[in-house]
């Protein structure tokens, strides 16, 4: 009897722990979701609310705003949606989300931006490693760094790369993994 209880009790924590894994995943996601929503709507406040106060934010050009506060990314935000990306539309596709801790996840992002009445691009434009931390049951983003891929601009690049880029980043041509 004793032995049928412990198996009961693994069995049951493991559901459970899984669940919560599953549960963990998705408000993860939901994060990428967040940026892309607040982006696609030209809101600097709903893109600044997927981070945790402060962040740390890596621009592609190399910028770096260490321990941003939300405020100010939710201004430099609004900022460029209001002039140099005015009217664009961004795509995201998550490559990867590793649990690091069940408190810390790391996630990296394929995206693109493109004006507003053109369609997915062919190929990515950016990768982009996020770090969300769970802290009082809420996941936010403490580290965002984004990189240009300049891979895909640049043919002779392409050709030498290690592994092929459509490889390298395959998921970005999945439709499964398109937000």
């Amino acid at each position: 009897m004793k032995r049928i209880l412990t198996l009961l009790s693994i069995v049951l924590m493991s559901t459970i722990t899984n669940a919560q894994k599953a549960n963990d995943e998705q408000e993860v996601k939901n994060l990428v979701a967040t940026l892309q929503k607040g982006w696609n709507t030209a809101s600097g406040e709903t893109f600044a609310s997927a981070f945790a106060e402060p962040h740390d934010f890596i621009v592609w050009n190399g910028y770096y705003f260490k321990n941003n506060p939300i405020q100010k990314n939710a201004e430099m935000h609004q900022w460029i949606f209001n002039t140099m990306y005015n009217n664009t539309h961004l795509f995201y596709t998550i490559d990867k989300i590793k649990f690091l801790k069940e408190d810390i996840a790391l996630l990296h992002v394929l995206g693109a931006v493109v004006s507003i009445d053109e369609a997915r691009p062919k190929d990515p434009e950016v990768l982009m490693t996020l770090i969300a931390e769970k802290k009082d049951g809420n996941w936010k983003i403490v580290s965002f760094h984004n990189l240009d891929l300049e891979v895909f601009q640049n043919e002779e690049m392409r050709k030498s790369a290690p592994v092929p880029p459509a490889v390298m980043y395959a998921s970005w041509y999945s439709e499964n993994s398109k937000l």
